[in-house]
């Protein structure tokens, strides 16, 4: 997702350079493999990040975000447009937007990883300094600590 992302925004600010059909045909291809990426990968990192139970709610979030700039895009493309002269400076700016968001994408992994670490050393923290009341064997398998001495 990170990879598409990020082409993406690139093929994005490759439109203006584009002096021909077949360069524009290129571009729209990979534009559509990037979107298609994107799209079909987007459910299972919801399910990953935010559950089962919370899925649809945020995927529903998502799209109702992404409905902001494809609404307010065209009319910004058109102000530009009357601005610079041109459609450049349109393209341009439509394509930080995903390159910025997938760098943002490859640093979640990182700091995901440094919250597991955290709290496994946390974890492991709280159970070295909890005083062993229970000898191994006395307790059997879920039954708390208060009823195995009755």
């Amino acid at each position: 997702q990170v990879a598409s992302f990020v082409l993406f925004g690139i093929m994005c600010m490759m439109v203006p350079q584009c002096r021909g059909f077949e360069g524009v045909i290129v571009i729209c291809l990979f534009l559509g493999l990037c979107d298609g990426f994107f799209t079909t990968i987007m459910a299972p990192i919801a399910f990953e990040l935010v559950g089962p139970m919370q899925a649809s709610q945020a995927i529903g979030y998502l799209m109702g975000l992404m409905a902001v700039p494809m609404t307010a895009g065209t009319p910004i493309a058109g102000y530009f447009n009357d601005y610079f002269g041109n459609y450049h400076a349109a393209f341009y700016f439509a394509g930080v937007p995903p390159i910025i968001g997938g760098l943002v994408l490859s640093v979640v992994p990182v700091v995901h990883q440094r919250m597991l670490q955290k709290q496994r050393l946390d974890s492991g923290k709280d159970k070295m300094l909890a005083p062993e009341a229970v000898v191994n064997g006395e307790l059997l398998p879920g039954c708390p600590a208060s009823e195995a001495h009755m």
